[in-house]
């Protein structure tokens, strides 16, 4: 490494000066922002776990064949993934996380011969499959989709398409997976089987009476359960989306206030550079005048 001037060290201090004012501010924003957006998702959760409750009873005490949705497949050909990435990086481990669990799971189910669809929300996901995974059919993709509002046209065509998908026998199984806060400073990779909707089991209905008989009082059950089961799929769609918005604030946040740090760290570092180069200039200036006084006393 070429030794650096006293200007080259000022320089380079200067610019870790305004990368940590940018690094602070991004730090501020992404507090803000998941200020609102865990709001969101804490207001979205109590509909989505009734909903989710609705359901669990359905499949715990309906007959399966009331609604091709409840069918239990025995034998798995294909599974769509329904996978939530962020649009933008700068938020540390966020997206390759998730990206990594999704390769480690695709990989599993492949090697039972298991045929792997994908279902991509998110820029960050859709960049990363669409350029280095081959072989894979990508069914849906969307980008752009957490702005100031989260974009709910994704959520209803892949709630609608796996559906259809599903009836169809396209696929024997959807799983939908995102990051979810833990606290709001940590994270996790959730995954949960989206359909059919006989595999959700709720620990809530682990004490039930299974004698207990539901009846629905309604005009027409098909439709009523035909309207419920679609509300479902895409208000857990959404909910997702909300989880995973409020976990990549997290991220960033953290991300953005180690950056500062590191910045800060860096500061520290070179002004010590800066110092010691400064005094070694100054020890040679002084060494050189006394040489300097030295040679003309000599002379004289």
């Amino acid at each position: 490494m070429a030794k650096l001037n006293l200007k080259d060290i000022k320089r380079k201090i200067q610019g870790l000066k305004n990368t940590k004012r940018i690094t602070n501010a991004m730090k501020l924003i992404a507090a803000a922002k998941l200020k609102s957006a865990y709001e969101a998702a804490e207001l979205a959760r109590p509909y989505s776990e009734k909903l989710y409750e609705i359901i669990g009873r359905f499949a715990h005490h309906i007959d399966p064949s009331i609604h091709p949705l409840f069918e239990v497949r025995t034998e798995f050909k294909a599974v769509d993934l329904i996978l939530i990435t962020a649009d933008r990086g700068l938020c540390g481990a966020f997206n390759s996380s998730i990206i990594k669990y999704i390769e480690n799971k695709i990989e599993e189910l492949q090697s039972k011969g298991i045929k792997v669809n994908l279902h991509l929300i998110g820029r960050k996901g859709v960049q990363y499959f669409e350029r280095h995974v081959k072989g894979i059919q990508i069914v849906n993709s969307f980008d752009h989709v957490f702005r100031k509002t989260i974009d709910f046209s994704a959520v209803k065509t892949v709630g609608e398409s796996v559906k259809e998908r599903f009836l169809q026998g396209e696929t024997d199984r959807v799983i939908l997976l995102h990051n979810q806060l833990k606290t709001k400073t940590t994270y996790f990779v959730q995954e949960k089987v989206f359909l059919p909707l006989t595999e959700i089991v709720l620990e809530e209905l682990k004490g039930e009476n299974p004698e207990v008989v539901y009846e629905l009082e309604v005009k027409n059950i098909e439709r009523f359960i035909e309207n419920l089961l679609q509300r479902y799929l895409n208000f857990q769609i959404y909910r997702a989306m909300l989880e995973s918005n409020a976990a990549e604030q997290a991220a960033r946040m953290m991300a953005m206030e180690n950056a500062t740090k590191n910045a800060e760290d860096a500061i520290k570092k070179w002004t010590h550079l800066y110092n010691v180069a400064r005094q070694e200039a100054i020890t040679n200036e002084l060494i050189d005048i006394v040489n300097a006084v030295e040679a003309l006393k000599a002379s004289g």
